[in-house]
């Protein structure tokens, strides 16, 4: 497949778009006027770029989490219940794993098996089934901006019917997508799709109507994030280069307080520098602090921890959003009344923080700052590079050289030459850089890191330490002991 960073045209996109929408019943009810006029016709406070801007102007932080039930009227339901009763601020529509998967024969024949039985096997909420006039249902019930929640390398139709049905906000992305959502797919496949999904949000922004497109380059479950930023800072490139306006980098914590700002400081202002260096300099971008991703605790006062630490790291980076997972993480499909309960919890944190001038110390967090910063620098350049200025080719040929790497992808395509593991104050640190192109300093800095473990537990940091420190947080402490 030959890819480009370029914009598809009118016609490349309404060819494409026939096959899209032909793959099920409800695409025949997709029209883009109608899907503008309907947006235009909602009151600004249910749109999530127009709250973001809100948020960013006057450095407020937002609540939001995901959720998805496979009937239409429960899912209304839940997610009033999350408006109502929990407090949050924004919304997500989770969208189910055979959906994901481009298996809507299957998602329909759960989905009315579940409505005759009330037993549920489906994951979320099978959007495309439900079709465009009842996924509008579900936005007129709400008072809220709603996202599409979920990634796949293919999100073309789930975008279609999501967007006409008035959510104003979409996750997934090029390179999370390969990673973690895909196993014999190769990354052009992925960007591909994603560059009509961009170009389909540019549509909608041309149109007047904004929409937030949500980045994360990878989960960083035990993964350096300077990797990760790498392929979300390149993700971003492809999006504005498909006409997106809107453009929210989510950082996923880790657990140590201090790397976890510097994270969502860096990747803010890396994403920035790089989307006007390269000429998108009208894309507005705003700051998720993410939640760990990895394993909870499975006592949900524990979790609380987890979820309360994740929060205060949105407030001390001055995200725009914090993202709460929930109490039951560990152990089952979270109820709405601990998914609320979850959140009320996060705007404690929030409203107990707001007015306090909290400063963690400067002479640390500029040197987390100063190296993250320099190890993403030198992927994102490298890439670059490789691509002769073409973020899409670049990003293609620096997975094939592992310049592009990631110790946990599903993708048979990676290189998987990078392994991390957790410091003395666990931080997470390279133990393996792999073909990253770093520089002596770099490499120096993350052994230095990972001697001081080495000397305080007095035995070497190795494989077995990695194993112990991706269930580390679930199992009481942030560094395996």
């Amino acid at each position: 497949m030959n890819i480009q960073n370029k914009k598809l045209s009118d016609d490349e996109f309404q060819r494409e778009r026939k096959e899209v929408l032909a793959q099920w019943t409800t695409g025949k009810d997709v029209d883009l006027e109608d899907a503008f006029a309907f947006h235009k016709s909602m009151p600004p406070q249910k749109n999530f770029a127009k709250k973001l801007s809100w948020a960013k102007e006057t450095g407020a932080i937002l609540i939001r989490t995901d959720s998805g039930v496979p009937a239409l009227d429960e899912h209304i339901q839940y997610l009033k219940y999350l408006q109502d009763e929990g407090g949050t601020d924004l919304l997500g529509s989770m969208v189910d794993s055979f959906t994901r998967t481009s298996r809507f024969e299957a998602a329909e024949r759960e989905l009315q098996a579940g409505l005759k039985t009330g037993k549920w096997h489906l994951n979320g909420f099978p959007m495309v089934n439900h079709g465009v006039a009842a996924v509008r249902k579900l936005i007129n019930a709400l008072d809220l901006p709603v996202s599409i929640r979920g990634n796949a390398p293919d999100w073309r139709f789930i975008l279609e019917i999501g967007l006409a049905g008035g959510h104003t906000c979409t996750s997934s992305s090029p390179m999370m997508s390969f990673w973690h959502y895909s196993r014999d797919l190769p990354v052009e496949t992925s960007i591909r799709n994603h560059q009509y999904m961009f170009r389909l949000i540019g549509l909608y922004e041309e149109a007047g109507v904004p929409i937030v497109s949500a980045i994360a380059g990878g989960f960083t479950i035990l993964c350096p994030f300077s990797v990760i930023f790498a392929g979300a800072i390149l993700d971003a490139l492809i999006a504005a280069e498909q006409g997106t306006k809107n453009i929210t980098l989510s950082v996923q914590l880790q657990g140590h307080m201090i790397q976890d700002v510097a994270a969502n400081i860096v990747l803010t202002r890396l994403g920035e520098e790089y989307l006007n260096r390269m000429g998108y300099t009208d894309v507005f971008v705003t700051g998720n602090a993410g939640p760990w991703s990895g394993q909870f605790p499975a006592d949900p006062a524990e979790a609380f921890s987890v979820l309360c630490l994740g929060v205060v790291v949105g407030v001390l980076s001055k995200s725009q959003i914090a993202t709460v997972k929930t109490i039951e993480e560990a152990i089952t499909i979270p109820t709405k009344e601990s998914n609320a309960a979850s959140i009320r919890a996060g705007k404690k944190v929030i409203q107990l923080l707001k007015d306090q001038n909290l400063k963690l110390n400067p002479g640390t967090l500029d040197l987390e700052i100063k190296m993250l910063e320099a190890e993403t620098r030198a992927i994102v350049d490298r890439a670059l590079e490789m691509g002769n200025g073409d973020a899409a080719v670049g990003m293609v040929r620096a997975v094939e050289a592992g310049v592009l790497d990631n110790p946990f992808a599903t993708t048979k395509y990676v290189a998987g030459r990078v392994m991390a593991v957790r410091d003395h104050e666990g931080a997470v640190r390279y133990l393996k850089h792999g073909n990253l192109p770093f520089t002596n300093e770099i490499i120096s800095y993350n052994q230095e890191k990972i001697a001081q473990r080495e000397k305080a537990q007095g035995r070497p940091v190795d494989y077995g330490s990695v194993v112990q420190d991706l269930f580390s947080i679930s199992q009481g402490d942030l560094v395996a002991k």
